[in-house]
């Protein structure tokens, strides 16, 4: 990723924002989690046209520290960096939302929705109102400078020097990709494993309760947007075979970041996806991984049972190894079930016991019993 990140400081940057519909059969190629030099922007939800967000420029570049820089750029007397500059450096997706001119910004899914013209903006899924507003100018969308802290101070170490945004690297070594045969690191202490005394241990291949053919019943009522404050989960004694088995008959369902409910997308991001089965059990998640990591009982690694929510970081060579930006289901058996955009596209079963999973882990939270 350095060399891609180092090539693509060299002349101008073009970054291309575009949108697609979110309904019917135009069902899109979702983004890479891996930007390139030209990262691709999905719509989140909507009937909107597709359109093309674009723009020339000098481009991030990179210090002989190994810091990256982007410049500022004062527009009416307000300093801003380019929105799609520092979502390429921090590695991030991104969405335009056409109908509500909203930039989403996140890992795996929208942590972060930008309002242009407005000072107003969604950070795990609180509203929070920053001094100066967020602009497009021509087909980029800008940042104020002083909004970067309100945005993204968990997520990246930066300061201002001589006009220019300095964003230093982690200290951490990354693993790029999920089968990376990286052992560095690896111990024992890392390892999972399952709680013996699981109610729910075994059973899995029982008759299934779930019938596929309800799939876009009911959706409303298990779909939560962002900021919505009665997403409030119930500790509740659930069947997490049951809920596994339906979770195991949306694999193959496509990946978009971002999405909307499922009854209108036919898509799932990866906390959509965790938001939606339990939904259907009854149990109202929020929308984004951060706050669904914010609920729930503090589970030990150790001590895994079937239905506990599995909070990983997404590693990148500019962003931190603290904040949450995936979620996935622990199914039993070291396995864990979860939407992604990669290794494959969509929902996917997944070995955890792999160096990828061991060092990206933050957390898992039992929400259900």
């Amino acid at each position: 990723m350095w060399k891609r990140l180092k090539a693509a400081a060299m002349g101008s940057l073009v970054v291309i924002l575009a949108t697609t519909t979110g309904c019917g059969n135009d069902r899109p190629t979702p983004n890479r989690a891996a930007p390139t030099a030209s990262p691709t922007v999905q719509q989140g939800n909507g009937n909107n046209q597709t359109h093309q967000m674009s723009q020339e420029g000098q481009g991030m570049q990179m210090l002989s520290t190994n810091d990256a820089i982007v410049p500022i750029k004062a527009i009416e007397n307000v300093n801003y960096v380019s929105a799609p500059e520092i979502i390429q450096i921090l590695n991030f997706q991104s969405g335009w939302d056409d109908s509500n001119q909203k930039l989403m910004i996140g890992d795996n899914d929208a942590n972060f929705e930008l309002t242009m013209n407005s000072n107003k903006a969604s950070k795990e899924g609180n509203e929070i109102q920053v001094s100066q507003p967020f602009i497009k100018q021509g087909d980029t969308a800008y940042i104020p400078v002083s909004a970067l802290g309100d945005l993204f101070q968990e997520d990246m170490s930066f300061e201002v020097k001589d006009s220019q945004l300095v964003i230093h690297p982690t200290s951490v070594a990354t693993i790029e990709n999920e089968d990376d045969p990286d052992q560095q690191g690896i111990t024992a202490e890392l390892d999972f494993g399952e709680d013996p005394n699981d109610p729910f241990k075994g059973d899995e291949d029982a008759t299934n309760p779930a019938a596929i053919g309800d799939l876009g019943t009911l959706d409303e009522q298990v779909w939560a947007p962002s900021g919505d404050e009665d997403a409030v989960p119930v500790l509740k004694n659930i069947d997490m075979n049951a809920l596994i088995r339906r979770a195991k008959q949306y694999l193959g369902v496509k990946y978009r970041f971002g999405t909307g409910p499922y009854s209108q997308t036919g898509r799932f991001d990866c906390s959509t996806f965790t938001q939606y089965l339990f939904g259907k059990q009854g149990v109202k998640l929020p929308r984004v991984s951060r706050q669904q990591a914010a609920l729930g009982t503090y589970v030990s690694r150790k001590n895994l049972r079937k239905g506990d929510l599995m909070f990983f970081y997404v590693p990148g060579r500019f962003r931190t190894n603290r904040t949450v930006g995936h979620v996935g289901i622990y199914m039993g058996n070291m396995k864990m079930i979860h939407s992604s955009p990669k290794p494959k596209n969509g929902v996917q079963i997944t070995d955890i016991n792999k160096p990828y999973w061991k060092k990206t882990y933050l957390r898992a939270k039992r929400v259900a019993y």
